[in-house]
């Protein structure tokens, strides 16, 4: 054999038959199973590796789907990305994971790159791109939206997000049962932001709690113990439900900084469940965010375009440790 990878050609000639059988076996195409065999022995036999962008040609399909994140560091949208990969490796087809730090300007050119190399689909995690102006860039490419920042009530591309309410409901429940009646909340920005600080407001009074006091924060750490310094300076609260965990952790140093033990003086419950919440100082009762399974019901809608209506969201699970406790006396 010459020293070079083997080609479609150098197959055909070993199994004595043509390149295009050959091109049907690699496909998946009809071949009469006894060639198919010795199509495939010539394959292993040669080591032949089918060129992807060769076959895409043929096939009209890159066997890549684009997943479009806001950023690479935050522990939920990995946990989406694995989900989307789960479902894609039983479908034999690999991720092109693109970036675009929540920049709307940013997001519409990598869409319009990942559409350009002819990925087989999309799965855009917290997209602020409205559904017009998608469609325009993706024209017939399936696209299947994570927790979109589009306003609620758009229609036409499928979604899969978190039942914020529920989650909030959960928290709310927990709190009450453990006998508290006045809750205080740090709020977050974006559209998970507001269906939870709107959650509050609505399911509080359902549960018998007083909500003393909404703070907003900006989901991070720093903003969590700034908002939760305004907020212990009141002190009308017993229970502080966290916009994520990553605010609940700004709290915990909030309320360190005024000699409060938690959850002795004061009850916290984030929203997330972090890899690390479990290990602060106490451990963080939170409501789990299932990302990997957001991500699996993402990229498996890609492979049903056909099904229709909306998808429903995923129902969240409260995580009870250590932060809440009975109120104090």
């Amino acid at each position: 054999m010459p020293d070079r990878p083997p080609t479609l050609h150098d197959v055909a000639k070993h199994a004595a038959v043509s390149t295009a059988t050959v091109s049907r076996v690699v496909n998946g195409g009809p071949v009469a199973e006894p060639t198919a065999r010795v199509v495939r022995d010539a394959i292993r036999t040669l080591g032949y590796v089918p060129n992807p962008a060769a076959r895409g040609l043929i096939t009209g399909r890159s066997d890549v789907v684009g997943v479009l994140v806001p950023d690479l560091v935050g522990p939920l949208n990995a946990a989406i990305a694995r989900g989307v990969e789960d479902v894609l490796e039983a479908h034999d087809k690999l991720a092109t994971i693109m970036t675009d730090h929540r920049d709307e300007a940013r997001e519409a050119r990598r869409v319009a790159t990942l559409v350009a190399r002819r990925v087989d689909g999309l799965v855009l995690i917290g997209s602020h791109l409205d559904d017009a102006h998608l469609r325009d860039l993706v024209g017939d490419t399936p696209v299947v939206h994570v927790g979109a920042e589009r306003p609620p009530g758009a229609d036409g591309i499928p979604e899969v997000r978190i039942d914020n309410a529920a989650g909030i409901d959960a928290a709310l429940g927990h709190l009450a049962a453990l006998g508290h009646r006045d809750v205080a909340h740090l709020a977050g920005p974006r559209r998970d932001g507001a269906e939870r600080r709107a959650a509050m407001h609505d399911l509080a009074p359902r549960h018998g709690l007083h909500l003393r006091a909404v703070v907003d924060t900006d989901f991070s750490e720093e903003s969590g113990r700034a908002a939760g310094a305004t907020l212990l300076a009141e002190g009308d609260a017993t229970a502080v439900l966290c916009a994520n965990d990553r605010v609940a952790a700004g709290l915990y140093a909030a309320a360190r900084e005024r000699g409060l033990s938690l959850p002795r003086d004061l009850s916290v419950v984030g929203f997330d469940d972090l890899p690390w919440s479990g290990y602060l100082d106490p451990p963080l009762t939170t409501v789990r965010q299932p990302g990997r399974a957001l991500g699996r019901g993402a990229a498996a809608r890609l492979f049903d375009p056909d099904a229709g209506g909306e998808l429903a969201p995923v129902t969240p699970d409260l995580v009870p440790r250590g932060s809440t406790a009975p109120p104090p006396h």
